[in-house]
């Protein structure tokens, strides 16, 4: 009985070692069209990536704001304007996007620095659209007190945060 038990182990291990053989030669070939197929997928990717146009981005004028004002005095109206000739030259046909960032200084809660500065990006964008940049091209981003260019506790730096700052991005 024991020799009947193991005389069927041994030939039921001999099966199973024939058939896994079988089908890990089997796996092996399609692993290997597999990968052929991936490799040329991949390169065709990397083709595509290479024809890609590059992008360029640049910083315009910097507009600034009086405490607690978003409206556009005349000397950032100025800025705007050198701006939207800046933006039709430099795109001159090609795809672009602008983005407005509005910021305020450190006073403040952050909801009131939030939407004041979005009231200083749309500001800036309504004077954009109305020297002729489209309305499409432009977007506007607030971050309030959040990313400010100076950290001391003085009104001139205080000043110099109260802005909206233009990036140009060429496709």
């Amino acid at each position: 009985m024991k020799n009947l038990l193991k005389v069927t182990l041994v030939i039921a291990l001999a099966a199973g070692l024939t058939a896994c053989k079988k089908n890990v030669k089997d796996d092996a070939n399609a692993d290997m069209m597999t990968g052929t197929t991936t490799e040329m997928v991949l390169q065709e990717t990397t083709v595509v990536e290479e024809e890609e146009v590059q992008t360029v981005q640049a910083a315009l004028g910097v507009v600034h704001f009086a405490l607690d004002k978003y409206n556009l005095s005349a000397e950032a109206r100025k800025i705007v304007e050198a701006n939207a000739q800046a933006i039709k030259s430099q795109a001159a046909g090609a795809p672009y996007t602008v983005v407005v960032e509005g910021n305020c200084d450190s006073r403040g809660t952050i909801a009131y620095n939030i939407a004041l500065g979005e009231k200083r990006a749309n500001e800036v964008k309504a004077y954009y659209v109305r020297l002729g940049i489209p309305a499409a091209n432009i977007s506007t981003v607030s971050y309030g007190k959040e990313k400010p260019i100076c950290y001391e506790n003085t009104q001139s730096c205080w000043a110099k945060n109260r802005r909206a700052d233009t990036i140009l991005t060429i496709n």
